[in-house]
């Protein structure tokens, strides 16, 4: 009961939930074995009290949990906080967020200057991007068992503190290599905050009060992209690495901010601490949390492994996965392609310099915006398809932002890809590009709610491989897309990636149609 209880909550989570690995990536092994224990436990603490015999080790009586009835416990952070208390550590958590996706994109027109300063082609420049966006995809799938086993505070201030190391080499390094390296390791470290800190929002703030500051949460991931060119566009005029160390002084003030601030969220940490204070209190060395008997029993390296393992087998053996993956991949890749395109579109079009391509983007970052309410609404009318079905739940339910996704993507960049022309206002495309942007916004919800639903158990391995193939994507786009603007043309171009996104519009109406067939075909998805 606990197991399904805690799976609705995910499902509730994630209608909001989008780029990013956000919220589900916590949702681990360790957190399912702790839910499952918490479960047994209710039902051995009561026969340990009527002392019946019961066919289980005498130590799962002195498993703790928390009273959810009863006054709470110290340790239960979540009932002490004050509302205010919980935004402000979202709030804090959601800034970083945005940082750390912000630093992947600001290299739209620092690469000009590195170009120059480094004597390289444009090719080994657009490195810069791939390289981080590589990291921000290869980083959950090793640093997840970090929030595991020591929980998220730890981990943020870990991963923060060595992304930061890493930033300084970007910034001061005296070869491209040097360059190059800091950005995957920066990368890679700051990825904990794409994975890890949606699953921090969901330990402060319940069921029924978490749709308002996930969907910050998840938003702000997603505009961070669309801002990084805005910010190197403003400090064109100076030398490059004042684009870095503006960034590098945000993630400083975030990093203090979070050592000083936020506290330990994850509840099989604080039960740890239960633990401790009831062992001390009573002299009963026999009171245990059940991290400490997975600490045990699983070492941190097999954790690791199992983590990296588990969403390369899903993509090999789900076909149905590998299609949403490539979805979301392709939608994302095409995003990051533009960090390249519009900075050569808007100037050779329309004679636009670097801060006017720089507001370019804006069109996206609006269509993402005004996008992101309608979660709420999805999340409403997801409860009355339930209801309708006599409270039977199935994840393709969870398509419909997809439905508008799969036609206002190819729509929008239709709209991009004929109002590029030098006669035709400038408005125009951007107009294509917000329309897209919002396109991007409802994919991104449809797949991810049904990711988390589908697969339940497995959703964080689900997201994780969800994420490692849209950053592989993202991470490749770049590499080709100027080429491809100036040897196809800037139409006929644009109209080229609207033609491939037009192809994905079946998925959703084939996978509402035969995806209880396909998740009876598959060895991780949820079949009852």
């Amino acid at each position: 009961m606990a197991n399904t209880s805690r799976s609705n909550s995910l499902a509730m989570s994630s209608t909001i939930s989008t780029i990013s690995k956000t919220t589900y990536d916590n949702r681990d092994k360790a957190t399912v074995e702790h839910n499952h224990a918490n479960s047994i436990q209710e039902g051995s603490n009561k026969d340990c009290e009527k002392g019946n015999s019961i066919p289980m080790p005498v130590d799962s009586c002195f498993e703790v949990t928390f009273d959810r009835d009863g006054p709470a416990d110290p340790e239960d952070i979540a009932r002490h906080l004050s509302l205010l208390r919980k935004y402000y550590i979202s709030s804090l958590i959601t800034f970083t967020s945005m940082v750390i996706t912000i630093i992947s994109s600001c290299w739209t027109f620092v690469s000009p200057k590195i170009m120059s300063h480094f004597h390289i082609s444009h090719e080994v420049s657009i490195l810069g991007i791939t390289f981080y966006i590589f990291g921000l995809g290869f980083g959950p799938l090793f640093l997840s068992p970090i929030s595991e086993f020591y929980g998220r505070r730890p981990t943020f201030i870990f991963s923060l503190t060595v992304s930061i190391i890493w930033q300084c080499l970007t910034t001061w390094s005296r070869t491209i290599e040097g360059m190059m390296f800091g950005r995957f390791l920066s990368g890679f470290f700051g990825s904990t905050f794409l994975s890890v800190a949606g699953g921090s929002i969901s330990d402060i703030f319940d069921k029924d009060s978490i749709t308002v500051p996930m969907a910050i949460y998840t938003t702000s991931a997603m505009l961070g992209p669309e801002l990084g060119p805005i910010i190197s566009g403003a400090l064109y005029k100076v030398d490059y690495k004042w684009t870095f160390v503006t960034l590098l002084i945000a993630s400083g003030v975030c990093l203090a901010l979070i050592i000083v601030t936020v506290p330990e969220t994850y509840e099989p940490k604080l039960l740890i601490k239960k633990a401790q204070r009831l062992r001390e209190e009573t002299g009963d060395e026999r009171w245990v949390a059940p991290l400490e008997i997975t600490k045990k029993e699983t070492s941190f390296m097999s954790s690791v492994f199992l983590s990296s393992k588990r969403p390369f087998l899903l993509l090999v053996r789900d076909p149905m996965m590998g299609v949403l993956c490539f979805y979301t991949g392709l939608v994302l890749a095409i995003v990051y392609l533009f960090f390249v395109a519009f900075p050569y579109i808007f100037k050779k079009l329309y004679g636009f310099h670097e801060m006017e391509v720089a507001c370019a983007y804006i069109g996206m970052l609006v269509g993402m915006l005004v996008a992101c309410p309608t979660s709420i609404i999805f999340q409403k009318r997801y409860e009355l398809k339930v209801k309708a079905n006599n409270g039977e739940r199935t994840p393709e339910m969870r398509f419909e932002p997809l439905f508008y996704g799969a036609f206002l993507s190819p729509v929008g960049l239709l709209i991009f890809a004929w109002t590029c022309y030098s006669h035709v206002h400038w408005i125009g495309p951007i107009i294509g590009s917000g329309v897209f942007g919002t396109g991007v916004f409802f994919v991104f919800v449809g797949v991810f709610n049904y990711t988390v639903d589908a697969y339940r158990r497995f959703a964080a391995s689900g997201m994780a491989c969800n994420s490692f193939v849209r950053s592989t994507m993202s991470g490749v786009f770049p590499l080709f897309g100027l080429q491809m603007y100036e040897g196809m043309g800037i139409n006929w171009a644009s109209f080229l990636l609207a033609m491939v996104t037009m192809l994905m519009i079946p998925v959703p109406f084939l996978f509402t149609k035969y995806g209880a067939y396909l998740r009876g075909k598959s060895p991780y998805a949820w079949t009852d």
